[in-house]
């Protein structure tokens, strides 16, 4: 019996709220303009951003260093391209990193709690709709641990005999549904590109997340929808957060531990149970 293919939909559903997060390749082209003051995309959850008009492109154009070079004040008057480019090149940088959140895509919850590497190695765990499984892997070798109400959400025609067979034990995912949660570079250079010349981006303008320093930088889509990002003032200039509270996927994952060293609590062979072997 194949694992249930559960892994993609989430990573898409996260993929799409974040996909407005990556820098314009082109940023020598791409133009700043202020978001318009009576617009108001951010959800009781997020950062309350302050107005910053000298982040506009008007005031930004002195042909100086580039964005990642800036600091401070500075960065934050950056372009709004220039600002997503430098916070881009700084998460692809990254050899480990822990991110969370919860999104809704096409009618689905997705929640995440992951720990990811470079390397390939993870430990999280996933929520989809009623159900969640933790995620493990280390060396090549992955596994997950659903809760029952995770087999019958998603495979009910055969989730009695599942749960039967595996109880609380550790499923092989020799179908790697839940790998792209784990390879950090796969994952951030999927999230963290740009490859659409009909998004704008706009700084909205300074604040404080979780005490440190940020700039607030919109993304809409030529769907309409908007994606806002938090990133650090500071280099390296990290992304805190992400969040969407309009258009078809809407929720926010926030960014922490980079580049903080974790243990993998690999399961044993014997608290393994491999889904083919069921027919």
């Amino acid at each position: 019996m194949r694992s249930p293919r559960v892994g993609a939909a989430a990573a898409l559903a996260l993929l799409a709220l974040l996909a407005g997060c990556g820098g314009d390749d082109s940023g020598s082209d791409s133009s700043a303009s202020r978001a318009d003051s009576s617009s108001d995309t951010s959800s009781d959850s997020s950062a309350d951003v302050s107005s910053d008009s000298s982040a506009s492109a008007d005031s930004s154009d002195d042909g100086g260093s580039s964005a990642g070079d800036a600091t401070g004040e500075e960065f934050a008057q950056q372009p709004a391209a220039n600002i997503a480019d430098a916070a881009k090149e700084d998460m692809l940088g990254l050899d480990a990193v822990r991110y969370s959140g919860a999104l809704s895509s096409g009618g689905s919850d997705v929640g995440l709690d992951m720990r990811a590497s470079s390397s390939g190695d993870c430990q999280g765990t996933v929520t989809l709709g009623q159900g969640s499984a933790e995620v493990a892997s280390q060396d090549g070798t992955s596994w997950f641990r659903p809760d029952e109400a995770f087999w019958r959400q998603q495979v009910p025609d055969t989730a009695d005999q599942i749960i039967a067979a595996v109880g609380d034990k550790w499923v092989l995912d020799t179908d790697n549904q839940f790998t792209q949660f784990c390879d950090l570079d796969e994952f951030f250079s999927g999230i963290f590109t740009d490859d659409s010349a009909d998004e704008q981006y706009d700084v909205k303008g300074t604040d404080q997340l979780d005490d440190q320093d940020v700039v607030a930088v919109d993304n809409t889509s030529a769907d309409g929808g908007t994606a806002t990002a938090y990133i650090l003032l500071d280099d390296p200039h990290y992304v805190l957060k992400v969040e969407k509270t309009a258009g078809d996927d809407q929720g926010a994952v926030e960014f922490s531990e980079f580049d903080e060293d974790f243990d993998v609590d690999a399961p044993t062979p014997d608290e393994v149970a491999d889904l083919s072997q069921l027919g």
